[in-house]
């Protein structure tokens, strides 16, 4: 008997600058994964202007793997700009972004790509996130809440890792490329009434210091992305001719 199931082709972008203590782990947790649980696949490794060795690490991992591209910005362009460039360029129905700083934990990532094609959008919350200190965590609770009050939406997350349907986001202008990109984008695919599920992820131990998701900075960049999308108008010339899979607002496990 031959099996109806969908094949699940994803590209996969992985960003990092500075990252050469943690760059070759993350490629060496999802590059097996994708191997053995995706019928087909592509990596972006995105040098966003690293000063380190970051980059000569992602090219050595390229001369091995055909389905390995590395793109090197000469400065820093952000985390949303360096998606954008895979987006563009994307050969797959889906694509989702893993942190080049090893953050999740593989046995997410797994379940992540397991999730692929249940709906229009797998959207992963982290699911240990009391683990971080207590100011990441205040921080991430606090943006959840605003974001489900604002949107109604009431998911577990908006900024863990995410699957995106390219054809969908490819027509949808996202005014953001930091930290708000994934928010922005995310928000915009849902208010299209596109299908969901939310799978849990765990994150890995966290090194002492600051995170650059603290810095004044990115709360300016959310403050502005969030007003941004509460006052664009509904979004009105996306195609959206083609069905969505129909599975519900349900959350995989």
């Amino acid at each position: 008997m031959i099996s109806s199931r969908a094949a699940k082709r994803l590209t996969i972008v992985i960003p990092a600058l500075n990252e050469q203590d943690k760059i070759a782990d993350t490629i060496d947790g999802v590059l097996p994964l994708a191997r053995e649980l995706l019928d087909d696949f592509e990596i972006f490794l995105i040098d966003d202007g690293s000063t380190d060795a970051t980059g000569a690490i992602m090219d050595s991992y390229a001369a091995g793997e055909p389905r390995i591209i590395v793109h090197h910005n000469i400065e820093r362009r952000g985390v949303g700009a360096g998606f954008g460039y895979a987006l563009s360029r994307a050969k797959f129905d889906a694509i989702t972004l893993v942190p080049g700083d090893h953050a999740f934990q593989n046995e997410g990532i797994a379940r992540m790509f397991k999730a692929a094609g249940a709906a229009d959008i797998v959207i992963t919350y982290r699911d240990n996130q009391s683990d971080r200190s207590v100011n990441r965590s205040i921080q991430s609770h606090t943006l959840r809440l605003i974001l489900n009050c604002l949107f109604g939406f009431w998911l577990s997350d908006y900024h863990s890792m995410i699957v995106y349907p390219v054809k969908w986001l490819r027509q949808i202008a996202v005014k953001a490329d930091g930290y708000g990109y994934q928010i922005c984008a995310l928000i915009s695919l849902l208010q299209l009434g596109l299908t969901h599920v939310q799978v849990p992820v765990s994150l890995n131990a966290e090194l002492k210091g600051s995170s650059r998701a603290l810095r004044l900075r990115t709360y300016f960049e959310l403050c502005g992305t969030i007003f941004a999308l509460l006052r664009r108008a509904p979004i009105r010339d996306v195609d959206l001719s083609q069905d969505s899979v129909e599975a519900g607002r349900t959350t995989a496990r």
